[in-house]
């Protein structure tokens, strides 16, 4: 009896104890709303998370609630594939989601949420699962509307570098400004097989000004400031891996770096697939709209050693001659004190420069341009320099002044000085005047294709259409660095950066496929990549319809190219003005290509392997049709083309390279799906049945060949409530339900046997129509109606006047008659046929034919009687 009371007891203190007591070494349980919203306020306090688990024991619904977002986590969550429902932030504030943010120690797995994360404010790190992850999230899910300004992902605001996110999914719509991404806003740390569906940025945005697209009247005010979009990461200095994309992303012309996965990489993207659509303004890209290339920097410090050489010999004729000043000439005492000071003052900023340079891999955040750190030291040091060269000069002169009533030593001393700083100045003036580089540039890209990570994207593919302004590409829109201030590149810089500094550079595209449509307004569209500055794209194949409207530079691999393009494949059909080609459309080195292309539309510099190329050109193979190889020319080992039969047996050769695919889609349903052969034509287009009355129409009634995979659409359309004749003012209209291709067709008839007050008699039919007709009739009425009925009768037809028309009902292909009313005592009236042009959409003339026929055989009948 004693034990038993004893283990009451022990049961009534621990039923008394708090929920954090029973949580030590134990998980904490997560069964209700009210339990959520305590344990989100009691996340205020780091310590309280900090290394405890937490369990959600069951599905939670928020809705209508007060309940704020977790503050700080530490520890560790799992929803056990529970869902939290009806969580929605609309209040004030940065790092805003369920989690505001989540510590580098803490952890949240198989968690789902639906909700809304829609704050006001600065709008910063806003996320639907969490503002900013510094820790880890797995195998979790958002679905909903999330809206922010910048870093405005739909899981997460921001990932860090610490952070990863794995095996998560994103389901709904996404708005921000910078920095939006269907996973993260911007990834520094790892994303691996996470997955986006639904919408980024698809809808109009309200703009502070009028937008215009005119390029002519550019000003850097023009435009909507929206960049760094992306259906997994708007920005991402990290790994992006394994994680795929249907996201329709961007809206039309607005918005720059737009990717299906990237929107601006300076990391490592890898093995995503994006089967989205993709639109934006500029540097867009179905995988990536902007690659920042890697660069590491080598210094050369020769000029700077004989500088630095110099400046210490001056030190020395300093020295010497402040012992000879030691007499008591305090004036030039003080003057030697100060010129040894600016002179150490200019040996420092020296030395500064040397230790400066050997390699760096950083990118300046306000630029995104990979800024090293020796930028910010050369500018501070050769500011700094410059200071103390003046402050030099200055003071020589002073003391030549001085030398003017100095004797002896002190003379030969000052003279040596002057004669120093002029050489000192001859230096300076050399090494930064003459025109010499303090660095060299030298692009590794090709040659080292495969060995790094740091600015590549490698076996990526897109399959999704791709539109812009400028700088699209199937895969990735621009290779190149950037200056945020100059988004529209009219300062061109990445043909700037490097000129006075040597890069050893890397930016590479290898292993990537496009089969998606590329559609650029104006210039540089390409299948793999709009435009490059340098860098490489490697063992790639560009296989979609690749279009510039109004521009120049089109190739089915890169548009321009003043990198490399190498040991890629291209298949497609391509439309441009000038510069249109398989590999390139104007190119850099083109290196082993495989072309099979057809160019639609084209002007000048078009070829097969390339429209034009201004580096290498060796060991480039197409099917030899116009235009030939490059600019039109076939050089032999350079772009030599095959037959069709000797191209397909080429080793290497991609499958299904010789075939394409044509899916009709009607909404969302796939109702057919053919393979043809390259070049081949669609027979007959699928018949789709009505809807709800509506009728379905291809976009495309004679699509012609077929060239690259394609998806046909469509869509309905309801039918009119009436048609007409041709008249001006109709002279019959037929009341219903008609279709596009259905006509109101009226023609005269003569009667055999005709009234003698007959007015009219026309035959009135409608194409592709069963039943009977509603007509309406322009004429007088004081008239009576007759149709023509079986062996000829005429039947009276009952009719209504509604203003200047008769209302009636005639079988479809029906003859009607309109008799004048015969008064007593009053003449018959003549028979008038209107000599209008009676049939809707054609046979005018016909008809016209017809009635000067009858009114013949009318006059000869008159002068028989």
């Amino acid at each position: 009896m004693r034990r038993l009371l004893s283990f009451a007891l022990a049961l009534l203190l621990l039923a008394a104890l708090p929920a954090a007591a029973l949580a030590e070494g134990y998980a904490v349980t997560i069964a209700t709303a009210e339990d959520f919203i305590r344990f989100a306020k009691s996340c205020t306090r780091e310590s309280y998370s900090l290394g405890r688990r937490f369990v959600l024991a069951g599905d939670v619904d928020l809705s209508g609630l007060d309940c704020e977002p977790v503050p700080y986590f530490a520890g560790s969550f799992d929803g056990d594939g529970h869902w939290i429902s009806g969580f929605s932030f609309a209040g004030e504030g940065s790092r805003q989601g369920l989690f505001r943010q989540i510590g580098p120690g803490g952890s949240v797995e198989n968690l789902c949420v639906r909700g809304e994360v829609l704050p006001g404010g600065s709008q910063e790190y806003i996320g639907g699962l969490a503002g900013v992850n510094e820790g880890a999230l797995s195998n979790c899910r958002f679905e909903g509307e999330v809206h922010g300004i910048r870093n405005v992902g739909g899981l997460v605001g921001h990932n860090g570098a610490s952070g990863s996110i794995k095996n998560c999914r994103f389901t709904g719509t996404l708005q921000g400004e910078h920095g939006v991404g269907g996973v993260a806003g911007r990834n520094d740390g790892l994303l691996l097989d996470c997955e986006s569906r639904g919408e980024v940025n698809a809808r109009d945005f309200a703009t502070q000004g009028e937008v215009h697209f005119d390029l002519a009247s550019l000003s850097q005010n023009d435009f909507v400031d929206l960049s760094d979009i992306a259906g997994v990461a708007g920005e991402n200095t990290g790994t992006v891996q394994g994680c795929s994309s249907a996201m329709q992303v961007g809206y039309s012309f607005l918005g720059y770096n737009v990717g299906g996965i990237v929107g601006k990489n300076s990391g490592f993207v890898t093995g995503c697939r994006n089967s989205g659509s993709v639109i934006g303004r500029r540097d867009v890209g179905g995988v990536v709209g902007q690659s920042i290339p890697y660069a590491a920097w080598n210094f050369n410090s020769e000029e700077l050693q004989r500088l630095r050489d110099a400046v210490s010999y001056l030190q020395y004729l300093l020295g010497r001659t402040n012992q000879h000043v030691q007499d008591g000439r305090d004036s030039a005492a003080v003057q030697i004190e100060h010129m040894r000071t600016y002179a150490d003052d200019a040996t420092e900023a020296l030395d500064a420069l040397l230790r400066v340079g050997v390699d760096n891999s950083g990118t300046d955040p306000a630029t995104g341009q990979p800024t090293p750190p020796e930028w910010d030291s050369i500018s501070t040091e050769v500011s700094d320099l410059n200071e103390a060269m003046a402050n030099l000069y200055a003071g020589g002169q002073a003391l030549a002044d001085t030398a003017e009533t100095t004797a002896g030593a002190l003379a030969k001393d000052l003279q040596d000085i002057s004669n120093q700083m002029g050489y000192i100045l001859n230096l300076v003036m050399a090494l930064l005047d003459s025109g010499q580089n303090l660095y060299s540039r030298r692009d590794l890209s090709l040659e080292e294709a495969y060995e790094h990570s740091e600015g590549a994207v490698a076996d990526s593919s897109n399959s999704g259409s791709v539109r812009a302004e400028a700088k699209a590409g199937g895969v990735v829109g621009n290779v190149g660095f950037e200056i945020a201030f100059d988004a529209e590149d009219m300062l061109q810089a990445s043909q700037r950066l490097g000129t006075r500094a040597e890069q050893l550079l890397f930016a590479a595209i290898r292993g990537c496929d496009s089969s998606g449509s590329v559609t650029a307004r104006t210039d540089c569209a390409g299948g793999i990549a709009g435009s490059m500055d340098l860098g490489a794209v490697v063992d790639c194949v560009g296989a979609g319809s690749i279009v510039s409207q109004r521009g120049d530079c089109v190739g089915a691999v890169v548009g321009s190219s003043q990198g490399s393009v190498a040991r890629c494949w291209a298949r497609g059909s391509l439309e441009g003005r000038r510069y249109v080609g398989g590999a390139a459309g104007k190119g850099g080195d083109v290196l082993d290509c495989r072309c099979w292309i057809h160019i639609e539309r084209g002007a000048e510099y078009l070829g097969q392997t390339a429209g034009w190329a201004e580096g290498t050109v060796r060991g480039n193979l197409y099917v030899a049709e116009d235009p030939e190889g490059v600019d039109g020319v076939s050089r032999v080992g350079a772009a030599e083309g095959l037959s069709e039969e000797e191209f397909l047996a080429l080793e290497g050769l991609p499958e299904g390279f010789d075939r394409v695919t044509v899916r009709f889609l009607v909404g969302e349903q796939t109702i057919e799906t053919l393979e043809l052969p390259y070049g081949g034509t669609v027979e007959e287009l699928p018949q789709v049945e009505r809807r709800s009355g509506a009728t379905w129409s291809w976009d495309q009634s004679e699509p012609g060949r077929f060239y690259c995979d394609t998806v046909m659409t469509g869509s309905f359309y309801a039918p009119s409530s009436s048609i007409a004749s041709g008249e001006p003012i109709p002279l019959f209209l037929a009341e219903g339900a008609f279709y596009d291709d259905q006509l109101l067709y009226v023609t005269p008839y003569e009667p055999t046997d005709a009234p003698q007050n007959l007015l009219a008699a026309y035959t009135v039919t409608v194409s592709h129509y069963e039943g009977e007709l509603k007509l309406r009739m322009r004429s007088a009425s004081d008239v009576q109606l007759y149709r023509v009925g079986d062996e000829g009768a005429l039947l009276p037809l009952a009719f209504t006047v509604d203003g200047q028309y008769l209302v009636f009902n005639l079988p479809n292909g029906g003859r009607v008659l309109s008799v004048g009313r015969q008064l007593p005592g009053v003449q018959s009236v003549p028979r008038q046929i209107p000599l209008w042009p009676l049939a809707a959409g054609g046979g005018g003339l016909a008809a016209l034919a017809l009635l000067l026929l009858l009114r013949r055989r009318k006059k000869r009948r008159s002068a028989a009687k």
